[in-house]
């Protein structure tokens, strides 16, 4: 089973949509919703920054908005907690799969949120991006995570919060369970075909079953 982080494992949407709704005020679009945030949420970032302004983001405008998240990010996700059901989820699946944890967020940062919530030992691999940016390839980065695990991606499971887990999945040929406490809605979710749930126990669930 490979993990993702944010919104799966790590309960910070409400933090990174406090922080968008904030910054979209200051550049003229007050009062957007969370479930604004999560109906326009895509990659790239600028993109999804666009479709929440409604027009197209100046250069100035996004390196802004990049500036002001990340620091706002950093000062507040050690406060953060797992999902509710992480552990019991993780406790699930450890005796019937491996399990491993690929996310987008800086490697850096990953690596020290883990080691301070007590679950390093659960994965037999934990990756991180090398750079400050999210917007990189998921796929490319699926693949070769799995490659360093030696694990074909026809025995492997991907569990996410996002379109873009699945789509990694899928064009390695891996299958994908996807989680509705993220960064995307259900009915986006939905839209991909793959299983999708309201607890990362339930996707424990199917995972294992599937096994």
């Amino acid at each position: 089973m490979v993990w993702d982080w944010n919104g799966t494992l790590f309960d910070d949407f409400w933090l990174t949509a406090r922080i968008a709704r904030a910054t979209l005020a200051e550049l003229g679009v007050p009062d957007v919703s969370g479930t604004a945030v999560r109906d326009s949420f895509t990659r790239p970032f600028h993109v999804f920054c666009g479709r929440l302004l409604g027009r197209s983001v100046t250069d100035g405008e996004f390196a802004y908005i990049r500036r002001r998240y990340e620091s706002e990010y950093e000062a507040k996700v050690f406060s953060l907690s797992l999902r509710a059901d992480a552990k019991q989820a993780l406790d699930h699946v450890s005796g019937t799969a491996t399990q491993s944890l690929l996310s987008m967020a800086p490697d850096a940062q990953l690596q020290a949120l883990v080691d301070h919530h007590a679950i390093r030992t659960r994965f037999l691999h934990i990756e991180g991006s090398p750079t400050a940016s999210s917007d990189g390839n998921k796929a490319d980065r699926l693949r070769t995570h799995l490659d360093t695990l030696r694990i074909d991606a026809d025995r492997a499971l991907i569990i996410g919060d996002t379109v873009d887990d699945q789509e990694a999945a899928a064009a390695c040929g891996a299958r994908a369970v996807l989680v509705t406490s993220g960064s995307q809605s259900r009915v986006a979710l939905e839209g991909t075909g793959s299983p999708v749930v309201d607890t990362l126990l339930e996707a424990a669930f199917i995972a294992t079953d599937a096994t």
